[in-house]
């Protein structure tokens, strides 16, 4: 039996095998029906002979142990972790992908749009996000452990294998000696690399990366020479640039892949919701479809630039920024502890009288990680939704006037996390208040942020999508960021608003000449 696959028919426990499916180090997976409950699984069977190796039974047994702890539509689902006693068999039975892995389709495609990729990205993060909020690091990113299905015309990411994962405070002595490495070289982070202890949810944004270059590239970053040749490289040597392989990758991509491939883990995205958030204000081109599997055109934004530097985005603009302190640092610990809180409160929001309970825990996630927009954006949408019983006497009694005065007094202090703090409390009970979303935006603009100075904007003309300072700030914020076309668009609803604005109408002139000069620079590269 060790060396002999499972004929269609076999029963292993509760499961009737289908067909073979494929075989790897550690034994074979196959399409098996669960005859108790009627549903197709893919059965993961450890190889008898290899049970006796005490690293790959608990290799096994740790992809089980963390599975369990993740329920998320990006990651399969562990349905039972088994042992047939007769045959001396352990088995895993996940959720059965009808689909192919990534890895197979880019072998099939060539290299992805890199639409396609940045959609393929996006669940991906949602993915290690989910993981992250609960302690675990893949430790294995790649595109053969990410799966690929289709829910209607869409592609549905599913990330698989977690058994190099690690959850927080677990014994790594168990898996690996130390100083050992695990995981993947061609999409190993150096620190992983070094020393697979080092590793965190960090290591696997490189390891995401790498496998973005490989969908957009058709490779990975340093797919050449032997296995020593391709560590040194990971280690010292910076990637070739993605767009010598795919010249549709725009510069706003590659500034986001760029990062994720830092060597220093400290200058990557801190964790996958920062890289989410990068990866959805990256603009889609304008000519892609709605969903990742219908025809894709190639991205022609090679102008954008993902800008840190501060800038003032109301009015008046002003050309030169000022000093300002540089915005609070948000450690790894604080990250992570601040996604668990945004997870715990959304678990709860349904509950009988949750919300009350869901609003504290989102407030103390923001105070961890003031910049995070998925607890900012699900406060926001509470507030939104919950107007009535517990949370609206709490709307009811703030006092609007004394929570202004503290946020500009904490502004002119330079406590900005204070200010985004109370600035939530006004929309809270006014969401329409211009002023208020403008100076949230200022202030986010002053400390280099400005990327949250546009959501806080964008949030704004939800509220009131008509308004000219809005309009304005964001068009000017938009013109420094270098995006030209959704700056002439913004300008020209000024004009529609206000057809004597002579400003509007400049800018529309001269930004759509931009947009010209970029583009035709774009295409003699």
């Amino acid at each position: 039996m060790a060396s002999t696959l499972f004929e269609p028919g076999f029963r292993l426990g509760k499961y009737e095998v289908i067909a073979h499916l494929s075989t790897g180090g550690m034994g074979a997976v196959y399409q098996a029906v669960d005859r108790e409950l009627g549903r197709i699984v893919a059965l993961k069977v450890l190889s008898p002979n290899r049970a006796e190796s005490d690293l790959l039974t608990e290799r096994f047994r740790r992809e089980a142990r963390n599975a369990a702890r993740l329920n998320h539509p990006n990651i399969v689902t562990l349905y039972e972790c088994g042992f047939d006693v007769d045959r001396n068999v352990l088995y895993l039975a996940l959720e059965f992908i009808d689909g192919m892995d990534l890895a197979k389709f880019i072998v099939k495609r060539g290299s992805l749009r890199p639409e396609e990729t940045r959609r393929i990205l996006m669940q991906a993060a949602k993915a290690l996000a989910h993981a992250f909020a609960h302690g675990i690091v893949h430790r294995d990113i790649k595109p053969s452990n990410i799966m690929l299905t289709r829910v209607g015309k869409k592609i549905l990411v599913k990330v698989t294998d977690l058994g190099l994962a690690i959850a927080k405070g677990e014994d790594e002595y168990r898996l690996t000696r130390e100083g050992n490495t695990v995981g993947t070289i061609d999409y190993m982070a150096p620190e992983q690399a070094r020393d697979s202890q080092s590793a965190d949810t960090r290591s696997d944004i490189y390891s995401l990366g790498c496998t973005a270059y490989h969908m957009l590239a058709g490779k990975p970053p340093f797919a050449q020479g032997g296995l020593g040749e391709r560590l040194f490289r990971h280690l010292e040597m910076a990637p070739p640039d993605v767009r010598q392989f795919n010249p549709a990758v725009s510069a706003g991509f590659w500034v986001i892949l760029e990062r994720m491939l830092a060597k220093k883990p400290e200058d990557r995205y801190a964790s996958p919701d920062v890289l989410l958030q990068a990866l959805k204000r990256l603009p889609a081109d304008e000519a892609a479809a709605e969903n990742a599997t219908a025809p894709l055109g190639s991205a022609r934004r090679t102008t954008q630039h993902v800008s840190t530097a501060p800038t003032r985005v109301v009015p008046p603009a002003v050309d030169t920024p000022q000093e300002h302190p540089p915005a609070p640092v948000v450690t790894l610990d604080q990250a992570q502890a601040a996604a668990g809180l945004r997870e715990r409160a959304l678990q709860i929001l349904g509950q009988e009288k949750g919300e009350e309970y869901t609003r504290e825990l989102l407030e103390k996630s923001l105070q961890l990680d003031p910049f995070n927009l998925a607890s900012r954006q699900a406060l926001r949408e509470l507030h939104r939704s919950r107007t009535g019983g517990i949370l609206g006497r709490w709307f009811r009694s703030l006092n609007v006037f004394a929570i202004k005065a503290s946020m500009r007094l904490a502004r002119s202090s330079g406590d900005w996390r204070k200010v985004f703090e109370q600035g939530e409390k006004v929309l809270a009970c006014q969401p329409a208040d211009v002023e208020t979303h403008l100076e949230l935006a200022e202030t986010a603009a002053e400390i280099g942020l400005p990327d949250l100075a546009r959501w806080f904007l964008e949030q704004g003309r939800m509220e009131t999508p008509d308004n000219g300072d809005l309009l304005r700030a964001l068009a000017r914020l938009h013109e420094h960021l270098q995006l030209w076309k959704p700056a002439v668009a913004l300008w020209q609803k000024v004009l529609e608003l206000e057809p004597a604005n002579d400003e509007a109408r400049r800018k529309v002139t001269e930004l759509s000449a931009q947009e010209m000069v970029a583009n035709y620079q774009h295409r003699r590269v």
